[in-house]
Protein backbone atom coordinates (compact mmCIF):
# COMPACT_ATOMS: atom_id res chain seq x y z
CA UNK A 1 0.00 0.00 0.00
CA UNK A 2 1.45 3.50 -0.71
CA UNK A 3 2.81 5.70 2.30
CA UNK A 4 0.45 8.23 4.14
CA UNK A 5 2.32 10.85 2.58
CA UNK A 6 -0.83 12.70 1.00
CA UNK A 7 -2.59 14.68 3.43
CA UNK A 8 -5.78 15.36 1.33
CA UNK A 9 -6.71 19.08 0.46
CA UNK A 10 -10.44 18.32 1.71
CA UNK A 11 -8.88 17.78 5.50
CA UNK A 12 -6.54 20.24 4.61
CA UNK A 13 -9.24 22.93 4.79
CA UNK A 14 -11.29 21.53 6.94
CA UNK A 15 -8.81 19.99 9.90
CA UNK A 16 -11.33 18.63 12.19
CA UNK A 17 -12.53 15.88 9.79
CA UNK A 18 -9.03 14.31 9.64
CA UNK A 19 -9.83 13.30 13.15
CA UNK A 20 -13.61 12.15 12.60
CA UNK A 21 -13.36 10.30 9.40
CA UNK A 22 -10.99 7.20 8.98
CA UNK A 23 -8.82 6.62 5.68
CA UNK A 24 -6.70 4.17 4.69
CA UNK A 25 -4.22 5.62 1.27
CA UNK A 26 -4.64 3.33 -1.56
CA UNK A 27 -3.58 5.51 -4.35
CA UNK A 28 -1.29 8.32 -5.76
CA UNK A 29 -3.10 11.30 -5.47
CA UNK A 30 -3.55 13.88 -7.03
CA UNK A 31 -3.84 12.37 -11.11
CA UNK A 32 -2.55 14.23 -13.38
CA UNK A 33 -4.98 17.20 -15.93
CA UNK A 34 -3.48 17.52 -19.60
CA UNK A 35 -5.17 18.48 -22.49
CA UNK A 36 -6.27 16.15 -25.41
CA UNK A 37 -4.94 17.98 -28.41
CA UNK A 38 -5.41 15.24 -31.22
CA UNK A 39 -8.95 15.30 -31.54
CA UNK A 40 -9.67 18.59 -33.22
CA UNK A 41 -10.77 20.34 -30.04
CA UNK A 42 -8.70 22.62 -28.40
CA UNK A 43 -10.18 23.13 -24.92
CA UNK A 44 -10.67 19.63 -24.38
CA UNK A 45 -8.74 18.63 -21.36
CA UNK A 46 -8.64 15.07 -19.04
CA UNK A 47 -8.35 14.21 -15.13
CA UNK A 48 -6.72 11.00 -15.38
CA UNK A 49 -7.54 9.10 -12.42
CA UNK A 50 -6.32 5.60 -14.46
CA UNK A 51 -3.13 6.65 -13.34
CA UNK A 52 -3.89 6.48 -9.21
CA UNK A 53 -2.46 2.81 -8.63
CA UNK A 54 -0.03 0.91 -9.68
CA UNK A 55 -2.60 -2.16 -8.22
CA UNK A 56 -5.70 -1.15 -10.08
CA UNK A 57 -6.61 2.58 -10.97
CA UNK A 58 -9.94 4.54 -12.13
CA UNK A 59 -12.52 5.79 -9.78
CA UNK A 60 -13.27 3.11 -7.17
CA UNK A 61 -9.97 3.51 -5.39
CA UNK A 62 -11.04 7.10 -4.10
CA UNK A 63 -14.35 5.84 -2.44
CA UNK A 64 -12.40 2.13 -1.39
CA UNK A 65 -9.70 4.72 0.64
CA UNK A 66 -12.77 5.72 3.02
CA UNK A 67 -15.41 2.34 2.74
CA UNK A 68 -12.62 0.20 3.53
CA UNK A 69 -11.30 2.30 6.47
CA UNK A 70 -14.63 2.25 7.82
CA UNK A 71 -14.49 -1.58 7.85
CA UNK A 72 -11.39 -2.22 9.44
CA UNK A 73 -12.13 0.53 12.18
CA UNK A 74 -15.73 -1.85 12.56
CA UNK A 75 -13.10 -4.62 12.49
CA UNK A 76 -14.89 -5.95 10.11
CA UNK A 77 -13.51 -9.01 8.26
CA UNK A 78 -16.25 -9.60 5.76
CA UNK A 79 -17.13 -7.33 2.82
CA UNK A 80 -20.39 -7.45 0.81
CA UNK A 81 -21.39 -5.61 -2.20
CA UNK A 82 -22.94 -6.03 -5.41
CA UNK A 83 -22.57 -5.63 -9.49
CA UNK A 84 -22.81 -6.93 -12.97
CA UNK A 85 -20.40 -9.65 -13.58
CA UNK A 86 -18.06 -7.71 -15.39
CA UNK A 87 -18.16 -4.96 -12.59
CA UNK A 88 -15.10 -2.53 -12.09
CA UNK A 89 -16.15 -1.50 -8.66
CA UNK A 90 -16.44 -5.51 -7.64
CA UNK A 91 -12.87 -5.91 -8.89
CA UNK A 92 -11.40 -3.32 -6.60
CA UNK A 93 -13.07 -4.11 -4.18
CA UNK A 94 -11.93 -7.73 -4.28
CA UNK A 95 -8.11 -6.54 -5.05
CA UNK A 96 -7.88 -4.38 -2.26
CA UNK A 97 -10.06 -6.06 0.15
CA UNK A 98 -7.41 -9.08 -0.62
CA UNK A 99 -4.40 -7.13 0.13
CA UNK A 100 -6.39 -5.90 3.26
CA UNK A 101 -6.89 -9.37 4.38
CA UNK A 102 -10.83 -8.93 4.16
CA UNK A 103 -13.11 -11.37 2.93
CA UNK A 104 -14.73 -10.17 -0.39
CA UNK A 105 -18.32 -11.26 -1.61
CA UNK A 106 -19.52 -10.47 -4.49
CA UNK A 107 -23.53 -10.85 -5.72
CA UNK A 108 -23.43 -11.04 -9.24
CA UNK A 109 -26.08 -9.94 -11.68
CA UNK A 110 -25.86 -10.42 -15.72
CA UNK A 111 -24.32 -7.85 -18.15
CA UNK A 112 -23.71 -8.41 -21.95
CA UNK A 113 -20.48 -10.69 -22.14
CA UNK A 114 -17.31 -9.04 -23.43
CA UNK A 115 -13.62 -9.53 -23.49
CA UNK A 116 -13.69 -6.95 -20.57
CA UNK A 117 -16.06 -9.25 -18.57
CA UNK A 118 -14.38 -12.39 -19.32
CA UNK A 119 -10.91 -11.32 -17.98
CA UNK A 120 -13.47 -9.63 -15.02
CA UNK A 121 -14.22 -12.96 -14.00
CA UNK A 122 -10.81 -14.84 -13.83
CA UNK A 123 -9.88 -12.00 -11.99
CA UNK A 124 -12.55 -12.24 -9.30
CA UNK A 125 -10.86 -15.53 -8.34
CA UNK A 126 -7.70 -14.28 -8.85
CA UNK A 127 -8.03 -11.91 -6.24
CA UNK A 128 -9.92 -14.34 -3.89
CA UNK A 129 -13.20 -13.22 -4.28
CA UNK A 130 -16.13 -15.41 -3.84
CA UNK A 131 -18.30 -14.83 -6.68
CA UNK A 132 -21.93 -15.65 -6.33
CA UNK A 133 -23.73 -15.56 -9.71
CA UNK A 134 -27.68 -14.27 -9.02
CA UNK A 135 -28.56 -13.94 -12.61
CA UNK A 136 -30.76 -11.17 -12.54
CA UNK A 137 -30.94 -7.51 -11.24
CA UNK A 138 -33.77 -8.32 -8.94
CA UNK A 139 -32.62 -11.59 -7.06
CA UNK A 140 -29.15 -9.86 -7.01
CA UNK A 141 -31.13 -6.52 -5.12
CA UNK A 142 -33.01 -9.08 -3.12
CA UNK A 143 -29.82 -10.85 -1.74
CA UNK A 144 -28.10 -7.98 -1.13
CA UNK A 145 -30.80 -6.18 1.13
CA UNK A 146 -32.38 -9.31 2.44
CA UNK A 147 -31.04 -12.75 2.40
CA UNK A 148 -27.20 -12.21 2.84
CA UNK A 149 -28.14 -9.50 5.95
CA UNK A 150 -29.63 -12.29 7.62
CA UNK A 151 -27.12 -14.60 6.84
CA UNK A 152 -24.32 -12.43 7.75
CA UNK A 153 -25.24 -9.96 10.54
CA UNK A 154 -21.65 -9.09 10.71
CA UNK A 155 -20.72 -8.09 7.49
CA UNK A 156 -19.91 -4.95 6.00
CA UNK A 157 -22.22 -4.25 2.86
CA UNK A 158 -21.40 -1.64 0.53
CA UNK A 159 -23.36 -0.32 -2.17
CA UNK A 160 -22.93 -1.23 -5.74
CA UNK A 161 -20.50 0.79 -7.03
CA UNK A 162 -19.32 2.27 -3.52
CA UNK A 163 -21.65 4.95 -3.76
CA UNK A 164 -22.27 5.48 -0.15
CA UNK A 165 -21.24 8.70 1.75
CA UNK A 166 -17.85 7.48 3.11
CA UNK A 167 -17.28 6.36 -0.71
CA UNK A 168 -18.43 10.27 -2.25
CA UNK A 169 -16.59 12.02 -0.27
CA UNK A 170 -13.42 10.78 -2.26
CA UNK A 171 -14.89 12.51 -4.84
CA UNK A 172 -15.43 15.42 -2.84
CA UNK A 173 -11.65 15.44 -2.04
CA UNK A 174 -10.96 15.10 -5.73
CA UNK A 175 -12.91 18.56 -6.61
CA UNK A 176 -10.88 20.40 -4.00
CA UNK A 177 -7.60 18.36 -5.64
CA UNK A 178 -8.64 19.88 -8.68
CA UNK A 179 -8.93 23.53 -7.65
CA UNK A 180 -5.43 23.54 -6.11
CA UNK A 181 -4.38 21.89 -9.81
CA UNK A 182 -5.96 24.71 -11.19
CA UNK A 183 -4.90 27.63 -8.44
CA UNK A 184 -1.08 26.57 -9.48
CA UNK A 185 -1.86 26.80 -13.20
CA UNK A 186 -1.85 23.04 -14.26
CA UNK A 187 -4.91 23.77 -16.09
CA UNK A 188 -7.45 26.62 -16.63
CA UNK A 189 -10.76 26.43 -14.49
CA UNK A 190 -13.41 24.00 -16.42
CA UNK A 191 -16.08 25.40 -17.42
CA UNK A 192 -18.06 21.75 -17.15
CA UNK A 193 -16.51 18.43 -15.88
CA UNK A 194 -18.37 15.59 -17.69
CA UNK A 195 -18.21 12.00 -16.17
CA UNK A 196 -19.96 8.61 -16.14
CA UNK A 197 -22.92 8.28 -13.90
CA UNK A 198 -23.89 4.74 -12.92
CA UNK A 199 -24.04 4.44 -9.19
CA UNK A 200 -24.06 8.27 -8.54
CA UNK A 201 -21.29 8.81 -6.04
CA UNK A 202 -18.51 10.28 -8.72
CA UNK A 203 -21.12 12.96 -9.70
CA UNK A 204 -22.35 13.43 -6.29
CA UNK A 205 -19.27 14.26 -5.02
CA UNK A 206 -17.93 16.09 -7.81
CA UNK A 207 -21.00 18.50 -7.82
CA UNK A 208 -20.76 18.83 -4.16
CA UNK A 209 -17.17 19.14 -3.74
CA UNK A 210 -17.33 21.92 -6.76
CA UNK A 211 -19.85 24.06 -4.68
CA UNK A 212 -17.40 23.75 -1.49
CA UNK A 213 -14.45 24.92 -3.43
CA UNK A 214 -16.15 27.96 -4.85
CA UNK A 215 -15.51 26.97 -8.73
CA UNK A 216 -17.97 28.29 -10.82
CA UNK A 217 -17.72 25.05 -12.82
CA UNK A 218 -20.86 22.93 -13.92
CA UNK A 219 -20.81 19.30 -13.19
CA UNK A 220 -22.58 16.46 -15.59
CA UNK A 221 -23.01 12.97 -15.10
CA UNK A 222 -23.43 10.59 -18.28
CA UNK A 223 -26.01 8.08 -17.13
CA UNK A 224 -25.06 4.62 -18.47
CA UNK A 225 -27.17 2.39 -16.51
CA UNK A 226 -31.00 2.00 -15.83
CA UNK A 227 -32.81 4.97 -14.47
CA UNK A 228 -35.56 2.62 -12.73
CA UNK A 229 -35.75 -1.39 -11.59
CA UNK A 230 -39.34 -1.68 -12.09
CA UNK A 231 -40.47 1.30 -9.81
CA UNK A 232 -37.81 2.15 -7.89
CA UNK A 233 -35.28 5.15 -8.85
CA UNK A 234 -31.86 3.77 -9.51
CA UNK A 235 -29.92 6.62 -11.51
CA UNK A 236 -32.00 9.82 -11.41
CA UNK A 237 -31.75 13.50 -10.01
CA UNK A 238 -33.06 12.60 -7.46
CA UNK A 239 -30.94 9.37 -6.56
CA UNK A 240 -28.10 11.59 -6.86
CA UNK A 241 -28.91 14.69 -4.89
CA UNK A 242 -30.05 12.25 -2.19
CA UNK A 243 -26.61 10.46 -1.96
CA UNK A 244 -24.99 14.58 -2.51
CA UNK A 245 -27.01 15.79 0.37
CA UNK A 246 -26.27 12.76 2.72
CA UNK A 247 -22.95 12.97 2.03
CA UNK A 248 -23.19 16.64 2.54
CA UNK A 249 -24.67 15.95 6.19
CA UNK A 250 -22.19 13.19 6.85
CA UNK A 251 -19.25 15.70 6.43
CA UNK A 252 -20.81 18.88 8.69
CA UNK A 253 -22.10 16.00 11.22
CA UNK A 254 -18.33 15.84 11.36
CA UNK A 255 -17.02 19.62 11.09
CA UNK A 256 -18.59 22.87 11.78
CA UNK A 257 -16.09 24.70 9.90
CA UNK A 258 -17.77 23.63 6.50
CA UNK A 259 -20.42 26.54 4.99
CA UNK A 260 -23.94 26.30 4.62
CA UNK A 261 -25.15 25.84 1.10
CA UNK A 262 -27.69 24.78 -1.17
CA UNK A 263 -27.62 21.27 -2.70
CA UNK A 264 -28.12 21.75 -6.67
CA UNK A 265 -29.87 19.50 -8.74
CA UNK A 266 -27.65 17.48 -10.50
CA UNK A 267 -27.21 18.16 -14.66
CA UNK A 268 -27.50 14.03 -16.28
CA UNK A 269 -27.21 13.63 -20.09
CA UNK A 270 -29.72 11.10 -20.69
CA UNK A 271 -29.46 10.36 -24.33
CA UNK A 272 -26.25 8.31 -24.49
CA UNK A 273 -26.97 4.57 -22.55
CA UNK A 274 -28.51 2.96 -25.32
CA UNK A 275 -29.77 -0.43 -25.53
CA UNK A 276 -29.01 -1.56 -21.59
CA UNK A 277 -26.31 -1.32 -19.23
CA UNK A 278 -22.92 -2.72 -20.50
CA UNK A 279 -24.43 -3.15 -24.54
CA UNK A 280 -22.13 -0.92 -26.45
CA UNK A 281 -23.31 1.57 -28.74
CA UNK A 282 -22.20 3.10 -32.19
CA UNK A 283 -20.77 6.51 -31.13
CA UNK A 284 -19.28 4.75 -28.05
CA UNK A 285 -17.34 2.74 -30.21
CA UNK A 286 -16.18 5.43 -32.18
CA UNK A 287 -15.32 7.51 -29.62
CA UNK A 288 -13.57 4.30 -28.34
CA UNK A 289 -11.55 4.26 -31.78
CA UNK A 290 -10.88 7.83 -31.78
CA UNK A 291 -9.79 8.40 -28.06
CA UNK A 292 -7.39 4.93 -29.01
CA UNK A 293 -6.21 5.74 -32.17
CA UNK A 294 -4.98 9.97 -31.43
CA UNK A 295 -4.38 9.44 -27.97
CA UNK A 296 -3.37 6.40 -26.57
CA UNK A 297 -5.80 6.21 -23.97
CA UNK A 298 -8.06 3.51 -23.50
CA UNK A 299 -11.90 3.57 -22.63
CA UNK A 300 -14.00 0.78 -21.46
CA UNK A 301 -17.80 -0.07 -23.70
CA UNK A 302 -19.59 0.08 -20.63
CA UNK A 303 -18.86 3.46 -18.81
CA UNK A 304 -15.91 5.79 -20.27
CA UNK A 305 -16.81 4.55 -24.38
CA UNK A 306 -20.30 5.99 -23.66
CA UNK A 307 -19.31 9.01 -21.51
CA UNK A 308 -16.84 9.87 -24.03
CA UNK A 309 -19.20 10.02 -26.95
CA UNK A 310 -21.36 12.43 -24.77
CA UNK A 311 -18.29 14.28 -24.49
CA UNK A 312 -17.48 14.80 -28.19
CA UNK A 313 -21.01 15.57 -29.11
CA UNK A 314 -21.06 18.62 -26.30
CA UNK A 315 -17.44 19.72 -28.16
CA UNK A 316 -18.98 19.63 -31.66
CA UNK A 317 -21.59 21.57 -29.96
CA UNK A 318 -19.93 24.28 -28.48
CA UNK A 319 -17.23 24.35 -30.89
CA UNK A 320 -16.94 28.36 -31.22
CA UNK A 321 -16.70 28.48 -27.01
CA UNK A 322 -13.34 28.27 -25.98
CA UNK A 323 -14.36 27.32 -22.54
CA UNK A 324 -12.25 24.42 -21.36
CA UNK A 325 -13.86 21.32 -21.08
CA UNK A 326 -13.01 18.41 -18.04
CA UNK A 327 -13.44 14.66 -19.40
CA UNK A 328 -13.06 12.88 -16.18
CA UNK A 329 -11.63 9.50 -16.60
CA UNK A 330 -12.73 6.39 -14.64
CA UNK A 331 -11.72 3.74 -16.58
CA UNK A 332 -8.56 1.37 -15.04
CA UNK A 333 -5.54 1.78 -17.46
CA UNK A 334 -3.61 -1.31 -16.32
CA UNK A 335 -2.99 -4.17 -18.23
CA UNK A 336 -4.05 -6.98 -16.10
CA UNK A 337 -4.16 -9.77 -18.86
CA UNK A 338 -1.11 -11.55 -17.78
CA UNK A 339 -2.82 -11.97 -14.37
CA UNK A 340 -6.36 -13.34 -16.34
CA UNK A 341 -4.29 -15.45 -17.96
CA UNK A 342 -3.13 -17.11 -14.91
CA UNK A 343 -6.39 -18.42 -13.68
CA UNK A 344 -8.01 -21.50 -14.58
CA UNK A 345 -11.55 -21.08 -15.61
CA UNK A 346 -12.40 -24.38 -13.94
CA UNK A 347 -11.40 -22.84 -10.85
CA UNK A 348 -14.72 -20.65 -10.87
CA UNK A 349 -18.21 -21.56 -9.95
CA UNK A 350 -19.55 -23.66 -12.54
CA UNK A 351 -22.50 -21.14 -13.10
CA UNK A 352 -19.78 -18.23 -14.44
CA UNK A 353 -17.62 -20.75 -16.39
CA UNK A 354 -20.01 -20.99 -19.23
CA UNK A 355 -19.10 -16.97 -19.72
CA UNK A 356 -15.85 -18.26 -20.23
CA UNK A 357 -16.58 -21.26 -22.43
Amino acid sequence: MPEKTYRMPLLRNYPQLEEKIPRISLGAFPTPVHPLRHLGYENLWIKRDDLNSTVYGGNKIRKLEFILAEARQRKTRHLITIGGIGTNHGLATAIFCDKLGIECTLLLFWQPVTANVKQHLLLFRKYNAQAIYKKTLWRTVLCYYLLYRIKHPGACFVFAGGSNPAGTIGFVNAAFELKEQVDRGDMPEPAVIICPLGSGGTLAGLSLGVQLTGLKTRVMGVRVTESHLGPFQTCTKSTVEKLTRQTYKYLTKRSASIPAITISVPEILEEYFGNGYGVPTQDGTTAYCAVKEKENIILDPTYTAKTFAAVMEYCRMHKGDQKPVLYWHTYNSLDLSAQADSVDCRDLPEPLQRFIE
